[in-house]
C-alpha cells in the first residue's frame, strides 16, 4: 500500500477534469482508454485528450475494464467496484460498491438497449434479405463480475437487479457473453452465457433465472481462468473493444502474483 504523499508523487497525471475545456466530440469520434487506475477519452484523429477522469473512490493503480453501451454511456470495472460515467464529460453518474464481492478485478459489459429483429419478407422476390426494424423488448441491465460472482444493475439507478453466486466459482473472474434473440439464437428473449472455472452456465439476463448448466472440464491442472466467443462475438470484439477473452491483462497480473508468491 502507499501512503497518500507517496501516491501524489508517483501520480504525475494530476490535470484534473474540471480545469480542462472540453472540446465537441460524436460517440464515433472517441476511445475510451484505461490505464494506471484512471480513464480517459482520446480523438481518433489526431490522439489528443479530450477528458481525464479518476475514479471517485481510491482505486489506485488498478486494472480498469471499460465496455461502452449504445446510449453513450461508459461501463467501468476496479477493485470490486463498477461505475458509470458519461461518454463526453467523463462525469461519473454512479458507483456500485458491489458488496460481497471482494476488492479484485472486475469485467464488465452489458445488454443492448435495442437489437434488430428480421421481420417477414414482403417482396416480390423470394431470394431478397428481410428488411430488419430495431426493437427493444426488455430492460437494459449492465453487468459486474469478480470472485466468482455475477452482479445485474440497474442502468439508470445503480442499484442491483440480481445477482448469481457461481457454484464452485471460487476467486475466478467469470467471463460472460450477452446474446440477444435472433433468427439464429436459441432463445426469444436475452441471455448471458456464463464461464467460471470450470462450468458454463446459461442465464435469463432480465432474471438471472439458470436455464441450464454444466460443468464442461475435469482437468485438475492450469489456471481457472475461462474464456468465451462465438462467430459473432469475435468480430464484433476486433472492431470494438478489448476484453479479458482476447486480452488478458487481469489473469496476467494474477499469475504473476502467484508465481512471485511461490517463488
Amino acid at each position: 500500500m502507499f501512503r497518500r504523499d507517496e501516491k501524489k508523487s508517483l501520480d504525475n497525471d494530476n490535470t484534473s477534469l474540471e480545469s480542462q475545456e472540453l472540446r465537441p466530440f460524436s460517440r464515433n469520434q472517441v476511445i475510451i482508454c484505461a490505464t494506471h487506475g484512471k480513464l480517459y477519452a482520446v480523438h481518433k484523429k489526431d490522439g489528443s485528450r479530450l477528458w481525464r477522469q479518476s475514479f471517485p473512490t481510491a482505486v489506485f493503480g488498478g486494472v480498469v475494464s471499460v465496455f461502452v453501451t449504445d446510449d453513450d454511456t461508459v461501463l467501468v470495472g476496479v477493485s470490486g467496484k463498477t461505475a458509470c460515467l458519461n461518454l463526453f464529460t467523463g462525469v461519473f453518474k454512479w458507483v456500485n460498491t458491489m458488496k460481497g464481492f471482494g476488492y479484485e478485478e472486475v469485467g464488465v459489459i452489458a445488454t443492448p438497449s435495442r437489437y434488430l429483429l428480421p421481420q417477414p419478407n414482403d417482396s416480390d422476390h423470394p431470394g431478397a434479405p428481410p428488411s430488419y426494424e430495431t426493437t427493444q423488448v426488455e430492460k437494459q441491465l449492465f453487468f459486474g463480475v469478480s470472485k466468482g460472482k455475477v452482479l445485474a444493475i440497474d442502468p439508470e439507478t445503480g442499484e442491483e437487479v440480481w445477482r448469481y453466486n457461481c457454484p464452485k466459482g471460487g476467486f475466478s473472474i467469470p467471463s460472460l457473453l450477452v446474446e440477444p434473440p435472433n433468427q439464429n439464437s436459441e432463445w426469444s428473449f436475452q441471455v448471458v452465457y456464463v464461464g467460471c472455472g470450470r462450468r458454463v452456465y446459461c442465464l435469463r439476463a432480465g432474471s438471472g433465472e439458470v436455464l441450464w448448466a454444466n460443468q464442461i472440464s475435469n482437468s485438475k491442472m492450469g489456471y481457472g481462468f475461462m474464456t468465451l466467443a462465438t462467430p459473432w462475438s469475435s468480430r464484433l470484439a476486433a472492431e470494438a473493444n478489448t476484453t479479458f477473452s482476447n486480452t488478458p491483462h487481469a489473469q496476467k497480473r494474477e499469475i504473476e502474483s502467484q508465481n512471485a508468491t511461490t517463488a
